[in-house]
């Protein structure tokens, strides 16, 4: 089990009044896993951590394992403090999750210096039950993430990888060469998935793949298989629909997931709703990308 591959991060539906509909996370999971995913990531940015209460974030991470059991888990259990962090990422390996991702933290940004950042990680990892994942999300953290922190924190045994979602392939490259084979580096940028695998990423965890499944799989193998032509085919298929997500947000990526066929349900104030009219511009989008498969 590991970044090797595709993952979807998965989406919180909510009902219109705000409330979690774990009913709709469940039925979209199940959906989702009729697919060779490498496994499923919640409770990160595509699933609006930031706007949930602890329980809520427990009782999504249970209907994650009962939904898709035997498959790889991934959960976003980054906090503030480091404190905190140790303790939700103890709860969330207790209900089944199989490794963790921990966001930077960034309320104190101007504090987070390297040495800050390695000595947090290095405490969350030394007291997490199950492998952890670093996670670099500046366009929602406003923290750039120092590429010479990598290698050290590479090193140590239970920091596995990285999901890096700035989509500087640049910051990508150097994050790649200075790192062994081992460290498993996934892009978190559907923009750049090819680039980023043609640099090593072991794979990509994609908001595009909630709605578009079967593409985003196809430009993965098609890159294994030697495929060029076919994976930067769907690269460009790709990119109108992952605007729709970088412009409308959340709520536009979950509109396009309804229009899939799956639950994406609404999102949680503050964010707003997707604008009137944006379901003209995304279903040629979608049936673009499958004509380029």
């Amino acid at each position: 089990m590991s970044l090797r591959g595709v993952i979807p991060p998965l989406v919180t539906p909510f009902h219109a009044d705000g409330g979690l509909d774990l009913e709709a996370f469940s039925s979209s999971l199940e959906a989702l896993a009729a697919h060779d995913f490498a496994g499923f990531l919640a409770l990160g940015s595509t699933g609006e951590a930031g706007s949930l209460d602890e329980d809520e974030k427990l009782s999504l991470v249970a209907a994650a394992r009962r939904t898709a059991p035997g498959r790889f888990l991934l959960v976003g259990s980054g906090l503030e403090s480091t404190r905190a962090t140790i303790a939700f990422t103890q709860k969330v390996a207790d209900l089944g999750a199989d490794a963790v991702l921990v966001l930077t933290p960034c309320y104190y940004k101007n504090r987070m210096t390297v040495e800050a950042l390695r000595r947090h990680y290095e405490a969350v990892a030394d007291a997490s039950p199950v492998p952890v994942y670093l996670y670099s999300v500046p366009a929602f953290t406003g923290l750039p993430w120092p590429a010479e922190l990598t290698p050290a924190l590479a090193k140590h045994p239970r920091i596995r990888g990285i999901k890096e979602s700035s989509g500087d392939i640049n910051l990508f490259a150097r994050i790649t060469a200075s790192v062994s084979n081992g460290f498993e580096i996934a892009c978190g940028n559907a923009a750049v998935i090819y680039p980023a695998l043609c640099l090593g990423a072991a794979g990509g965890v994609l908001g595009v793949s909630n709605c578009s499944p079967k593409a985003t799989l196809a430009l993965y193998q098609a890159f294994c298989a030697g495929d060029h032509e076919k994976a930067r085919r769907i690269q460009r298929a790709l990119l109108p629909l992952v605007g729709v997500a970088v412009t409308h947000g959340i709520a536009g990526l979950k509109l396009a997931m309804s229009l899939a066929g799956l639950r994406g349900g609404s999102v949680r104030a503050p964010l707003l709703p997707a604008a009137a009219g944006l379901a003209e511009e995304i279903r040629p989008l979608l049936a673009a990308v499958d004509a380029a498969l």
